[in-house]
């Protein structure tokens, strides 16, 4: 085997490699939202979201888009307030 073919195998080994890790990063990132956007629906207010987004460690999920959505799902816990 000539260094020239080694090189080439080299190569395309690590540009396979990078395009595995990008799409690991991509389909961790889409686990992360979905996980975000499940406690957002879940949780209590906005304060309860982002305590438990903390607490899971989803702080760095885009939680700007979530919030609003999330908004509209928030239920009083004891009924509508007087």
């Amino acid at each position: 085997m000539t260094s020239i073919e080694s090189s080439g195998r080299t190569r395309h080994a690590a540009a396979d490699f990078a395009e595995a890790r990008m799409a690991a990063e991509r389909a961790e990132a889409v686990q992360q939202h979905a996980a975000a956007r499940r406690v957002a629906e879940r949780a209590h207010d906005v304060g309860d979201c982002r305590e438990l987004l903390s607490m899971l460690g989803l702080t760095g999920v885009r939680t700007k888009s979530l919030l609003p959505d999330a908004l509209s799902v928030f239920r009083p816990i004891e009924g509508p307030r007087e």
